[in-house]
């Protein structure tokens, strides 16, 4: 069974920006987001890729019950999440025991402190290349990408990251 991972909203905007988005659906997970995170994304060039991508093969949407809704709207947090989309995808990763991909400070400090994995949009860049999806070429592409569209990013790890793949293209030219 393929390991289990959560995305917030703005994993999937980043990735969409940078146009890795048919990439990210072809990572060896099981992706599961909530209908709040679905139902977030509505500008429509977003949205079109966002439901072309979002197939029930790869990613499983989940809706919550009456009661769920309660346990989440209860669900204590150290940090004031002011989106209900925020509380949504932290319960279901808390439930499901699993890593959370999120940009959000708040939310990712708040998955930590309840002993998640948190990863974001660079780790999900990192995978496609591990995972043989894309090339090292490819992933420096979609970063600069990211990093025009999204200047929140770790500019320090981003250049890192951008560096790393820039040695591993020369070092496989040169073989």
């Amino acid at each position: 069974m393929k390991d289990l991972i959560i995305t917030d909203t703005n994993v999937f905007i980043d990735l969409i920006k940078a146009g890795a988005m048919e990439y990210f659906m072809q990572l060896d997970y099981r992706i599961l987001t909530t209908g709040f995170v679905v139902n977030e994304i509505n500008h429509p060039e977003q949205k079109a890729t966002l439901d072309r991508c979002l197939t029930p093969e790869r990613v499983e949407i989940i809706e919550f019950s009456g009661e769920e809704m309660m346990n989440i709207l209860r669900f204590r947090t150290r940090r004031n999440l002011k989106r209900l989309t925020d509380k949504s995808v932290l319960f279901l990763a808390v439930q499901r025991k699993c890593p959370l991909l999120s940009g959000d400070g708040d939310l990712r400090k708040e998955a930590q402190d309840n002993g998640l994995t948190v990863f974001g949009s660079l780790w999900v860049i990192t995978q496609l290349v591990e995972q043989a999806i894309c090339t090292p070429q490819t992933a420096i592409i979609l970063l600069k990408r990211l990093e025009r569209c999204n200047p929140r990013l770790p500019k320090k790890k981003m250049e890192e990251l951008i560096s790393s793949l820039e040695c591993s293209v020369v070092g496989s030219e040169q073989n």
